[in-house]
């Protein structure tokens, strides 16, 4: 090909279709990182309740390694939380960038023959709810546990 010519413009259907596929990766994406969530912070909650049991155990000689513990594993959870956060907005911002290109380009379904790109706002915004606001749940409640330790 050479400088002059331009590939061939897709057509508003294969184009629609590119961007659902994109938006799907993205969703994916976001129901990944709520697991890992789930995952990382559960594991988190079991250690954390490990140590503090052991500080309660007569005869436990390593009570300051524990007490170093119970401090670190708040910290880990709010960093896993405040990081996995980020990438679910990243996803979020991506899938909203994606439909406004597609808006920019087919304004209406109907003169394509799609079904709409997305579901109404608010529809998306309750979905999104809990992908958005766990993490911030972990980081209040980790942070809560680290104020109000007394060891």
């Amino acid at each position: 090909m050479s400088g002059e010519q331009k590939p061939a413009r897709m057509d508003d259907v294969a184009f629609a279709t590119l961007l659902r596929v994109r938006i799907e990766h993205e969703d994916n994406l976001i129901v990944s990182r709520t697991s890992w969530l789930m995952a990382s912070e559960s594991f988190l909650y079991t250690a954390y309740a490990i140590a503090l049991n052991g500080l309660t155990t007569p005869g436990m000689t390593n009570v300051e390694h524990q007490a170093r513990l119970l401090k670190l594993i708040p910290l880990i959870g709010i960093a896993c939380s405040l990081l996995i956060l980020t990438g679910i907005l990243a996803a979020i911002r991506a899938m909203t960038w994606l439909r406004k290109l597609y808006r920019t380009r087919v304004p209406d379904d109907a003169t394509v023959g799609l079904a709409p790109i997305q579901t109404p706002i608010p529809n998306v915004a309750a979905g999104l709810a809990a992908p958005v606001l766990l993490p911030s749940v972990f980081v209040i409640v980790w942070v809560y546990l680290l104020v109000t330790e007394r060891f």
